[in-house]
């Protein structure tokens, strides 16, 4: 397997531990549903720019992110890509 396509899936399975599991697929599809109805984006470029996604394309390529990655990182860098929309 793409070692750089395990760590964005690891990224995304850290994401989903902080939020119980259950609480990842609401907002996954909240956050893709308002980039796409209140943003106006095509699918493709909601999907980018849901915050859990920014942490993970940011990231992948990373192979030592998850030994320092920060409790909630998707929310703080999210919010400051979105902020320059």
């Amino acid at each position: 397997m793409d070692v750089v396509l395990v760590n964005h899936e690891m990224i995304h399975i850290k994401q989903q531990k902080e939020l119980f599991v259950v609480g990842f697929y609401p907002l996954y599809a909240m956050f893709w549903v308002v980039n796409l109805l209140w943003h106006r984006m095509s699918a493709a470029d909601a999907y980018r720019m849901i915050p859990f996604e920014i942490e993970a394309y940011d990231n992948q390529n990373n192979l030592n992110y998850l030994q320092s990655r920060p409790k909630f990182a998707w929310s703080k860098k999210s919010a400051q890509k979105i902020s320059r929309l």
